[in-house]
């Protein structure tokens, strides 16, 4: 299988569901213009035009069973994804990353902290749309607006009831206002 091209939902290839024999290889889900060369496939929902060398999909990455199959990924990137998601489906997107992952792979995560967001729209010396935009996402396409507010315990008990291990959680208040996180997937 070809890995060198620009793959999309509506387009004439297909990405084929990989066989276990295939090496498993590593996601950027989301990707934005945050593209991973080396071996990444960056996915994103939006049809992009990745700069050269760059594998890219078109897919919604909350949903991605007709292209890989279950344990295919050793490592996941969702920077800047999660948050995008309506509350209420946080724990099917997580499921889905979750199948995603080998065992033993890596999940790293970036979202608001909406911790950190409720100290700094306290903040009175922030213009009002700065606050705004930090809650509720820049709203520059359909897909840009934020509909869930995640904490390093919330995030870290969805992630556990996945049979997730969380190895790194960490805030970046007072200096941003989100959170990362990176856990393995258990057995």
């Amino acid at each position: 299988m070809r890995l060198d091209t620009v793959l999309d939902l509506a387009g004439k290839e297909k990405l084929h569901r990989l066989s276990p024999k295939v090496p498993r290889f590593k996601l950027n889900l989301g990707c934005g213009t945050d593209w991973r060369p080396q071996g990444v496939i960056n996915i994103d929902c939006r049809n992009l035009l990745p700069p050269d060398g760059i594998v890219f999909l078109r897919a919604d990455v909350a949903d991605l069973r007709e292209y890989f199959n279950d344990g295919c990924a050793e490592e996941i990137w969702a920077h800047d994804v999660l948050e995008h998601f309506p509350q209420g489906e946080l724990r099917r997107v997580l499921d889905e990353w979750v199948r995603l992952l080998a065992p033993g792979g890596i999940l790293h995560l970036r979202t608001p902290d909406l911790d950190a967001l409720a100290k700094f729209i306290a903040q009175p010396d922030v213009p009002f749309e700065g606050r705004a935009l930090r809650v509720y996402g820049g709203q520059s396409y359909t897909e840009n607006f934020h509909k869930a507010g995640l904490s390093i315990p919330y995030l870290s008990g969805l992630l556990t009831e996945r049979r997730m291990r969380v190895i790194r959680a960490a805030s970046g208040w007072p200096a941003n206002t989100n959170l990362e996180m990176d856990a393995q997937k258990v057995g």
